[in-house]
């Protein structure tokens, strides 16, 4: 058994698969939507939440884990045999988790707990989460597993195809607007995470889903470019299955992966984009 407990948010986008089978703790946010309350990944699935929003005519919220949640899993770290623990959470810019996470970790001393804001979140978040599982397995300190982390960081990258108009659609938001401002509409912007302070910004506009693809491979080959020969990706999604499954096979004939993932976002951060978006999260090693 290895010493170091991991600890992640739901936003990481990790698998269930994943999660248990290399042990991570993983604490879910909450997804409002009409007068229930659902926890990400736990008592609602993608699919399912995907399903509620295309009948809904709220807009749904999303609720941080709070202190106390992250408090008792801590403890139950402890009470488990782990000797500390890490705790690798999605950007402060995205989610309060990381300040909730910090105030746990001063109440459960004497376990050590270090508290990662990744400035990242979706599987660019989940690959520092493994990142520290691969560490921790090979017996690192908590401070080297740190370190890793961090130097890790600044690597992974983030860019997501934003399918405004459909989010907008299904919320009947567009009314009767003209033709002129519904294709205005369809350019369709591509966001990524600054991974140096963790927040969303608009990087291009293209026309088409094709021209975002071919975006996100020209990325991919400006950071192979730099040197590296292990590429590490993970196709993302919300509602988008076929269109992912397309890049996802793009991405595979057109380069050699060290790994290669293609998940559905999950729930609490299809609440903040809408279905529709289809993303891209790499670093090379």
């Amino acid at each position: 058994m290895r010493r170091i407990g991991i600890v992640t948010d739901s936003v990481a986008n990790l698998s269930p698969e994943v999660v248990a089978e290399k042990k991570i703790k993983v604490i879910p946010l909450k997804i409002i939507l009409g007068r229930k309350t659902y926890r990400d990944g736990v008592e609602l699935t993608a699919g399912e939440f995907y399903q509620l929003l295309e009948k809904s005519e709220e807009i749904p919220g999303v609720s941080p884990p709070n202190s106390g949640e992250f408090l008792e899993m801590f403890e139950t770290l402890r009470e488990e045999g782990y000797e500390s623990a890490i705790c690798v959470l999605s950007s402060s810019n995205i989610s309060p988790a990381y300040n909730a996470a910090c105030e746990a970790r001063d109440l459960v001393r004497p376990f050590p707990v270090m508290v990662i804001d990744s400035h990242a979140a979706t599987m660019s978040q989940g690959f520092m989460v493994l990142e520290a599982v691969r560490g921790a397995e090979e017996g690192l300190t908590i401070t080297e597993l740190v370190e890793r982390v961090w130097k890790l960081r600044p690597k992974v990258h983030f860019y997501g195809l934003v399918g405004m108009l459909h989010y907008l659609v299904r919320f009947k938001r567009l009314g009767k607007v003209s033709a002129y401002f519904r294709a205005l509409l369809n350019i369709k912007p591509i966001i990524t995470i600054d991974n140096e302070d963790g927040t969303i910004l608009s990087v291009a506009r293209v026309k088409s889903r094709q021209q975002g693809f071919n975006y996100f491979l020209k990325k991919i080959e400006e950071e192979l470019s730099l040197g590296g020969e292990n590429l590490h990706v993970a196709v993302v999604h919300a509602d988008e299955a076929q269109e992912a499954e397309k890049l996802y096979e793009m991405i595979s004939q057109k380069f050699k992966c060290e790994e290669l993932y293609l998940q559905e976002l999950t729930p609490v951060i299809g609440c903040h984009t809408g279905p529709g978006i289809i993303g891209v999260n790499f670093f090379v090693s």
